[in-house]
């Protein structure tokens, strides 16, 4: 949110979605978008049920998570499962499903400012068909045919 007003002086056509469950900092965000930008940001408060997660990836050319801290994120995974590159910040375990200049960038945690630059920088050097070949690759990494393989792969040496 605190990125927007620069990414919007770049590129003045972007649009953030903030899509899922705020928690009990909602209040606090809204301040935020308020305060940054709200006429180029959309809010879809709440619980997003499955069968409606595709319209919102659908909608994206950008998936940007910009976690303060985190352990693992399905997010990424979903994402590449669309085809959508990621910006997301170098916290937890995120560095090691995105790769850097690949699949998408890693900013550093709370640095709007590099945040910012990131997601400026992917539409300025129209990385998305470049990267959608990488994300094509890596998001089988991450598929059920992928982990079935593996497990077979277990069972036959359990064997």
């Amino acid at each position: 949110i605190k990125a927007m007003p620069k990414i919007n002086r770049e590129e003045k056509d972007l649009r953030l979605f903030i899509v899922g469950d705020f928690g009990e900092d909602k209040q606090e965000y809204i301040y935020l978008i308020d305060k940054n930008g709200k006429d180029n940001i959309t809010v879809v408060d709440g619980y997003i049920p499955d069968k409606e997660v595709e319209k919102y990836f659908a909608a994206s050319d950008l998936v940007v998570l910009p976690y303060e801290s985190a352990t693992q994120s399905g997010i990424v995974q979903i994402a590449y499962g669309f085809g959508k590159p990621v910006v997301a910040t170098n916290v937890g375990g995120l560095p090691e499903v995105v790769s850097d200049g690949k699949t998408g960038y890693i900013a550093k945690p709370q640095d709007p400012e590099d945040l910012a630059d990131k997601i400026i920088r992917f539409f300025k050097e129209n990385k998305a068909e470049e990267f959608a070949k990488e994300i094509e690759s890596e998001a089988y990494r991450f598929s059920w045919d992928r982990m079935v393989e593996h497990v077979d792969s277990l069972l036959e040496g359990n064997t």
